[in-house]
């Protein structure tokens, strides 16, 4: 601490740094002990006059006024200004830039006039105020913009245009890859010396090349968009890759036969690879709807593979009629793409040999994808079902075979769905007992000679009543009797009379059912209740004959709805259902897609 001074009798006069204490302004170094002196002029330079010195004065700045655009560029004293100023531009010329780079960078360019043309004008006015400048662009010159890209442009032009001569194209859009490093440099001078606001590389290189194939191939169109063909020019290696884009086929199809699945169907033991049990091929079942439509039409468009959208799907059971099912058939990388539609549909109804039927077949584009997938149709059905009595069909089993293919947590092929044993869906119906079977051989009892000696009498009369036979006679009569006879067969509910039939089928019609997902697909589809509307009901049919009674039924219902498990009800699953209201169970024959309400 430092010592306070005692008062001196004047207050007015006290210094206030004798009361610091932290060494404000008290420092041991010298900030100027670093500095040399000058060393003095010597004794024999004469002083110059002051008239020398102006005249020194005046010829410098003759000097500098005459010689400013060019020796300024020479001393890098002095910050280069960016295009377009005169300065700029000629250190743009000392750089070596190409007369593209010139007309792009440089600032000059009027409309409507090209980068080349730009550029020329541009080294013909700089070298008319400096013809020392001739020689900045010597044969041996390098441009530090576009690394002599430019000049490659007709090479790109005549690659891309082999390139493209085995495809039909109406629709090209040109693309360029550059190196990152190469990009960003190029980014970086042309920022530092070009004119604000001139045209990157990537784009002007590629309307340069765009107007050489233009040369070559005056038919092409070039687009910015929805092209046909994307080619790409890979400026490292100076290559060309050729982006193929889909073709799009927009038709319907009614498929006449059962028992065909609407896309491909790998085999399930094999997964597609070909074995013994699809006989080599990898499907599971050998024609499809894709198939059909497709196989036809890949030599047609010189495709290899081809894709199929359809609006929903029917299952594999199940027939679709009327005006058909609409779908989108994707052509890839096709080589023609301009085919009659008449050449189109006949080729696929002749191969089809009746399975199915095309028509309404136009060209499409991707958008129409979406709208069929994305597109909520009503549809009508006709269904036939045969009525039994209730608690005599066979209980719903879920399907618990896993899709084939999918690999489990542990990166083992179908390890979890193996657990228990694999059941295919032909094991899963073998394994289907009717209710009334199973409730026989839990109620009913078998009795031998030996448990029936045991009881007495009157049991053994109770079980004559119950077996309708004689209850008169001995007690090993009334055993006799017992073994002889039938097992007593349940009481059947009676069957509803057609007019009830009738009645509820017609008043279907409004109905919004409460679905929860169907057993057989709930191994693949969320869990959950779904309500869907029955919108109409039509030309309802009851046929009573000695083999049962059959109904038959057309109903227009919302998208989405599972039109079986209506009829049938799933075992509860769908509520209402006709068999519920019926009080009977609906066994269904078959089920027709009558028509899709699309357009």
């Amino acid at each position: 601490m430092t010592e306070v001074p005692k008062d001196s009798g004047t207050e007015e006069k006290e210094d206030w740094t004798a009361f610091a204490n932290a060494g404000f302004g008290e420092t041991d170094i010298d900030l100027w002990d670093d500095l040399e002196a000058a060393p003095a002029p010597d004794s024999e330079d004469e002083p110059k006059s002051i008239d020398q010195q102006k005249k020194e004065s005046s010829s410098t700045d003759d000097d500098w006024n005459e010689h400013y655009q060019s020796d300024q560029m020479e001393t890098y004293l002095q910050e280069i200004p960016p295009a377009p100023s005169l300065p700029g531009l000629k250190h743009l010329l000392r750089m070596g830039t190409c007369d593209h780079c010139l007309g792009r960078i440089g600032g000059k360019k009027s409309f409507g006039q090209d980068i080349v043309s730009a550029g020329i004008e541009i080294r013909a006015n700089i070298l008319a105020t400096d013809p020392e400048l001739v020689s900045a662009r010597d044969g041996d010159s390098y441009c530090q913009f576009c690394e002599e890209l430019f000049a490659e442009a007709p090479l790109l032009a005549r690659l891309m245009n082999d390139a493209l001569a085995d495809y039909e194209c109406s629709r090209l859009q040109i693309g360029a890859q550059f190196p990152k490093d190469q990009a960003e440099e190029e980014d970086s001078i042309r920022k530092r010396y070009g004119a604000p606001g001139s045209a990157p590389l990537k784009s002007s290189l590629v309307e340069n090349v765009a107007k050489e194939l233009l040369l070559l191939n005056p038919k092409i169109k070039l687009v910015n968009e929805k092209p046909q063909i994307l080619a790409l020019l890979d400026m490292l290696t100076l290559a060309v890759n050729l982006d193929i884009r889909s073709h799009y086929i927009y038709g319907r199809y009614r498929k006449l036969e059962r028992g065909i699945p609407q896309t491909r169907w790998p085999c399930r033991a094999c997964k597609g690879r070909g074995c013994m049990r699809c006989d080599g091929t990898g499907k599971q079942y050998l024609h499809s709807v894709q198939d059909s439509v497709g196989n036809p039409l890949l030599e047609l468009f010189g495709s290899k593979e081809h894709s199929f959208h359809g609006m929903g799907r029917e299952d594999i059971d199940v027939r679709c009629m009327g005006r058909g099912r609409p779908f989108v058939i994707e052509m890839k990388s096709p080589k023609i793409r301009s085919v009659d539609m008449a050449v189109v549909e006949k080729a696929i109804n002749s191969q089809a040999e009746g399975r199915i039927e095309v028509d309404s077949m136009r060209d499409s584009q991707r958008s129409e994808v979406v709208r069929i997938k994305d597109t909520p149709a009503e549809k009508s059905y006709r269904i036939r079902f045969k009525l039994h009595p209730l608690g005599t069909m066979p209980a719903p089993v879920p399907n618990h075979r896993k899709e084939g293919g999918r690999r489990g947590k542990k990166g083992r092929r179908g390890k979890r769905n193996r657990r228990g044993g694999d059941k295919d869906e032909e094991t899963i119906l073998a394994t289907e007992t009717p209710v009334e079977e199973n409730n026989v051989k839990e109620n009913s009892t078998t009795y031998d000679e030996a448990s029936l000696s045991i009881l007495k009498k009157a049991e053994l009369v109770d079980i004559c009543i119950e077996r309708k036979v004689a209850k008169s006679g001995t007690k090993s009569d009334l055993i006799e009797r017992i073994i002889n006879s039938p097992e007593p067969q349940p009481e059947l509910p009676p069957l509803p009379d057609e007019n009830k039939i009738l009645r509820i089928l017609n008043g279907l019609a409004g109905t919004t059912l409460e679905q929860r997902t169907p057993l057989r697909v709930a191994h693949r589809r969320a869990d959950k209740i779904r309500k869907r509307q029955v919108m109409v009901v039509e030309d309802p049919v009851v046929e009573c004959t000695e083999e049962g009674i059959f109904t038959e039924v057309s109903l227009r219902c919302e998208s989405g709805t599972y039109v079986k498990e209506t009829v049938h009800g799933d075992g509860g699953r769908t509520i209402p259902s006709v068999s519920s209201l019926l009080e009977a169970d609906c066994e269904v024959l078959w089920l027709d897609v009558a028509d899709i309400h699309a357009d």
